[in-house]
This record gives structure tokens, C-alpha cells and sequence, in this order.
């Protein structure tokens, strides 16, 4: 998006559904998301709110999420695990934080167990870690997790991609992470997020210089690749004469060459006296 544009971004309660006095907020261009204080953060939010992220066109397929103008695209979630669906190529956890709505957290199948002490080729491994077959072999359902990755939608429905899950030890664990959780939505999520003119020129100029050095680089090419092909042309004809005076000096030598044969025969007939009343008429 090459400007701004203006969303509407409604402020939300802790269950995610937007509250009356909606406010405007700017919808910053992509490149100066790197800016914002939820770009490249594990953004703590509840289940709910997750859920009511906001998409705007053009940022589906980096899997931007949008609170009021605040893109989000890392999020952590707290929550007991109510339900577990093994499928071949993936498995599902489901997420109830007591928010209202569920989540599921979508787990990859693991790499294939290395050998925990090694193994040669054509050698049956000796001994294996558990743990690298199944990272989450602890993670059972009724405990609680502390979940991070990725948000992204499936048949309009919010997800995770797991990044990392571990079980929380005990309620005063939980009790920190409600608090960091509180925290961030008072110092980021309710923060109105600005940036000056200023900024916002300066992250286009910082955009646009790649475009620029890479449009100089091909230009640049270009001109040495013509470079080459002017010097290629004006060797040609150079090597054509080249090639045509060696065939002549080729022809020259072989002339003196047949000079020169016949020469030493004649002064051979002579020395041998083949020529010895051929011309006594003329008294030689």
C-alpha cells in the first residue's frame, strides 16, 4: 500500500468485542510496520481478541493481523488444553483461556529422531531422546500452556502455527503471565501507535532504496554487456584481415619455397654435369 489509509479502529474489551466511540486510527504503508511495537513481538493477548483482529486487503498472504493499526502477526496465548486431534501430517490442540472462545494450535509432525550418541552409516542407532521425536509428549489434556507462533486463519476461523509450547508449572506461573498479559495491553494495545511525517518519508526512502541500487546495478550491466558487444564486432573484421594476410603470406612462402627447389636443381645438374653437350653448338 503505497498510502495511508484510514480504518476504523475500535477499542476493545479484555473479551475482544469492540465497545461504541470507535476512534480513527492510521493504516500505516507495509514498510513501516518495523516500526510498531507488535511487528516482531510475541504479542500476549487473549483468545478472544485473537479472534477479533482485524484483516485488510492486501496483507493476507503475510498473515498480518491488524489491532486498531497495530499490525500483529506473533502471538502468545495462556490456556488449558481441552481437547487433542492427531491427524498424519499434523496434530491439534484446543485452547480455552477462559475468554469465551477456543483456539486451536497447530503442531507440525517433528524431523525425523537422530541418534542421541551417533551412528555410522548401515549402524542401528544405539539410543534415541524421546524428547526429539515428540516435544510434546508432556503436553496432555486439562493442563496448562504457554503457547507462541504464528497467527493465521483457516476457513475464516484464527489459528496458530506453534513456534514453542511448554506446560505452565503451577498457578503462580499462570498468575505472572496474566500480568504480563494486563501489561502489554496497557503500554501497547491501548497506546495509540503515531508516527511522525518524517518517519514515514524516511521508511519510504528506506524502501525504495533497494528498487533503486538493483535499477542502477541492471542499468549498469546493461551498458557493459554492449560494451562487449561493440568490442566483440571490431574484432571481427580485425580478425578476418589478420586471418586474410596470413593465407596471402602463406601463398608468398610458398612461391619462395618453389623459387628456391628449382634453383638447387638447376645448380645440382650442373655440378653433375647434365647440362654437358647440350650447348656445344654455341661452343660453351
Amino acid at each position: 500500500m503505497d498510502a495511508c489509509a484510514q480504518v476504523a479502529g475500535a477499542s476493545r474489551h479484555q473479551d475482544g468485542h469492540p465497545v461504541s466511540g470507535a476512534t480513527k486510527a492510521t493504516l500505516y504503508p507495509r514498510y513501516c510496520f518495523h516500526l510498531s511495537p507488535t511487528a516482531n513481538a510475541w504479542c500476549l493477548l487473549r483468545v478472544a481478541e485473537i479472534h477479533a483482529l482485524d484483516q485488510h486487503p492486501g496483507f493476507e498472504g503475510e498473515n498480518f493481523f491488524f489491532y486498531k493499526n497495530l499490525p500483529i502477526k506473533w502471538v502468545r496465548v495462556v490456556g488449558v488444553v481441552v481437547a487433542i486431534e492427531q491427524y498424519v501430517n499434523r496434530r491439534l490442540y484446543t485452547i480455552d483461556d477462559g475468554s469465551g472462545r477456543n483456539i486451536l494450535a497447530l503442531v507440525m509432525p517433528p524431523a525425523p529422531a537422530k541418534p542421541k550418541n551417533g551412528s555410522t552409516a548401515g549402524e542401528q542407532p544405539t539410543e534415541t531422546d524421546p524428547q526429539d521425536a515428540d516435544p510434546y509428549a508432556d503436553v496432555d489434556v486439562g493442563v496448562v500452556v504457554d503457547v507462541k507462533g504464528g497467527v493465521s486463519a483457516f476457513r475464516s476461523e484464527r489459528q496458530i502455527s506453534v513456534e514453542k509450547m511448554v506446560v505452565v508449572k503451577g498457578t503462580a506461573q499462570e498468575v505472572v503471565l496474566w500480568e504480563k498479559r494486563t501489561k502489554f495491553r496497557r503500554e501497547v494495545l491501548d497506546a495509540p501507535w503515531l508516527l511522525q511525517e518524517k518517519d514515514i518519508r524516511q521508511c519510504r526512502r528506506d524502501a525504495e532504496r533497494p528498487e533503486v541500487l538493483e535499477a542502477q546495478r541492471e542499468k549498469k550491466a546493461r551498458k557493459q554487456s554492449r560494451a562487449r558487444e561493440a568490442n566483440r564486432d571490431d574484432e571481427k573484421p580485425l580478425a578476418k584481415d589478420t586471418k586474410d594476410k596470413t593465407a596471402r603470406g602463406g601463398d608468398n612462402d610458398s612461391n619462395d619455397n618453389d623459387a628456391a627447389k628449382r634453383m638447387r636443381r638447376i645448380q645440382r645438374m650442373i655440378r653433375e654435369g647434365a647440362l654437358t653437350g647440350r650447348y656445344s653448338a654455341l661452343g660453351l
